[in-house]
């Protein structure tokens, strides 16, 4: 009977962990929606008199490397100066979770604007990024995806360790940015409407 009770417990262990193994893998389904979730272009109105432009282009859709890489340009309207120009690659973790990593180029004049032509990075290789910075993104619900909130120095628009809050909603075309300020409980937000674009 001991025996019979300690296979029984067994097989529940095994069949447990077969759907934790499971419910661990991802697919090209997953990838393909936090992917596009993101890319496109988003504007928002920082002040009265400043609105930002954001772009996430999809670059390197190459076979082997599909749906892992974004050129990301972020615009002052007002002064049409470059913010920010990063490039970022997306690495599957499992269904729900998500790396980021925010790579910066060893030349970006060479690459401004030209998130309006993604097959223009497809006569460089990676030897173009320099440095990087992970963010762990988190599926929080169908088409929503948000970081931890982690101190991070990557982008030069805020203080060295702010404290940044990055989420994605495709459910509301937004893009939405918590930052609280280095060294006090300020907290600012930003709000980014996604513009109607087709990204195939």
């Amino acid at each position: 009977m001991k025996i019979r009770n300690i296979l029984l417990v067994a097989l529940c262990l095994l069949t447990t962990f077969g759907f934790a193994q499971k419910k661990e893998k991802y697919t090209e389904n997953d990838i393909k929606q936090f992917y596009r979730t993101i890319q496109g272009d988003y504007k928002s109105k920082i002040n009265d008199s400043t609105s930002v432009s954001l772009h996430f282009t999809p670059i390197w859709e190459r076979e082997n490397d599909r749906f892992h890489w974004l050129y990301m340009e972020a615009i002052n309207d007002s002064t049409k100066e470059i913010i920010e120009q990063k490039v970022l690659e997306v690495v599957p973790r499992n269904e729900k979770r998500f790396t980021v990593i925010v790579h910066d180029l060893k030349n970006p004049n060479e690459f401004a604007g030209k998130w309006r032509n993604r097959n223009y990075f497809d006569g460089f290789t990676t030897s173009i990024l320099k440095g990087s910075c992970k963010y762990k993104f988190q599926k929080t619900k169908d088409f929503e995806y948000q970081t931890e909130l982690t101190s991070r120095k990557s982008f030069k628009c805020f203080t060295k360790n702010d404290i940044i809050h990055f989420k994605f909603v495709q459910g509301d075309e937004r893009f939405y940015i918590k930052r609280q300020i280095k060294g006090t409980y300020n907290i600012n937000g930003y709000m980014f409407q996604k513009l109607p674009t087709d990204i195939g």
